[in-house]
This record gives structure tokens, C-alpha cells and sequence, in this order.
């Protein structure tokens, strides 16, 4: 099916400004803004919050809300501004599962997994961590990242700044693997917006078609 106007994934690691970004570029854009509903209350009416999930629980979250993104993607045929991508709800998995919230500030992702059924759980998360990874590429005309630039502002704060670096990374890599070019834009929201800009004009003109 031909879109009419670009798909555009704004992605970056929790507290970067994706969802500041995508709600002005939806109010300046022709395009509507897509996302996935709040990582909270994994079991759908039971109380429990993403912070005490379970292991199982977690990976239960994953596969939901990489469900409701790409329904909530195929819904907006001609072109949508989606806050985070598929990717985002396997990445938080991936290093939750092996580093928890809160990991030491020198942490980093294990190159073996863990033993017995916690390695289950990896396994698990990795094969959803290909399937996103299918689907971005698939997907999106053009992915633009958020880096970090300020320390996270929320109190109690749900990760820590090394959680938020690392998913970072992961993230990149990932879309690296998927051979999905990424855009990175910096700076104050009204020049992250100007540059969001340029590179959607600039997508439709390379398409031959206006959103």
C-alpha cells in the first residue's frame, strides 16, 4: 500500500523529549500523533505498576505494547509522528531483565545471559527485540533520535541515568542492525522542532508526495 505522507518514529531513552517533540510537531505538521498507552498496570485492571512487575509480567507488557504500536501505526495510512517505536517497550525489557532499574554507573549488557529461567526471559525478549526490529525497518520513512541532554527530572525517578544511557545505546545499535537510518536531533524544542522540520520536508520531497 502506497503511503501519502512519512512515517515518522521519534525515538530516544525514557525522559529524552520525545513526547514533547512529537505533541508541538503534531500541533505544526500535518500529521498525527500515534503512541503506545502509559507502561503502567501490566495485568490490565490489577494495580500492579511497572516498577514491581515480575519478570514474566514484563514481558507480557512488551508484547502488548508493541501490539497496540503497530495497530496504532496501520490505522494512520497517510503518514503519522509516532512518540517512541516498536523498539522502545523491547529495549526497557532487554535491560531491565538483565540489569534491573537501577544498575551501577560502570554497568553494561552481559555478552552471556544469565542461567536457567532468567535466560528463558532473555531469549524471549530477544526474539520480540527481531520482530521490532523487522517491523521498523519495514516501517518508517524516518526515524529521528532525542539524545540526552540534561539529567532526568522526574522525582522519585522510575530508572537511573545508567539505565538511560545504556537503553540509549541499545536502542541505536539496534536500528543500526535494522539498516534504519537515524537522524539525530539536539538542542532548545524550537530548534529540535526546525530540524524535524527540514527532515520531513525533505523525506516528502524524496518520496514526490505531500502528507
Amino acid at each position: 500500500m502506497r503511503h501519502k505522507g512519512p512515517r515518522v518514529a521519534v525515538v530516544g531513552a525514557y525522559g529524552n523529549g520525545k513526547t514533547t517533540l512529537t505533541t508541538r510537531l503534531a500541533q505544526t505538521t500535518p500529521l498525527p500523533r500515534t503512541h503506545g498507552t502509559a507502561m503502567r498496570d501490566p495485568l490490565g485492571g490489577s494495580g500492579t505498576s511497572l516498577e514491581d512487575c515480575t519478570e514474566a509480567e514484563l514481558l507480557q507488557l512488551t508484547v502488548r505494547r508493541f501490539t497496540e504500536r503497530r495497530v496504532g501505526e496501520a490505522l494512520l495510512p497517510q503518514g503519522f509522528l509516532s512518540d517512541g517505536s516498536v523498539l522502545h517497550e523491547w529495549v526497557y525489557a532487554k535491560v531491565r531483565l538483565a540489569l534491573g532499574r537501577f544498575p551501577a554507573e560502570n554497568a553494561r549488557l552481559p555478552a552471556v545471559r544469565r542461567a536457567g529461567v532468567a535466560a528463558a526471559f532473555e531469549e524471549v525478549a530477544d526474539q520480540i527485540g527481531h520482530l521490532a526490529m523487522a517491523h521498523a525497518q519495514e516501517s518508517y520513512d524516518l526515524v529521528v533520535h532525542v539524545p540526552a541532554e540534561g539529567p532526568l527530572a522526574d522525582s522519585p525517578r522510575p530508572v537511573g541515568e545508567t539505565f538511560r544511557a545504556i537503553s540509549d545505546q541499545l536502542l541505536l545499535e539496534a536500528l543500526g542492525r535494522a539498516d534504519v537510518p537515524v537522524h539525530i536531533v539536539t538542542g532548545s524544542l524550537q530548534e529540535r522542532v526546525e530540524a524535524c522540520h527540514r527532515l520531513i520536508a525533505a523525506c516528502v520531497s524524496s518520496a514526490g508526495s505531500l502528507p
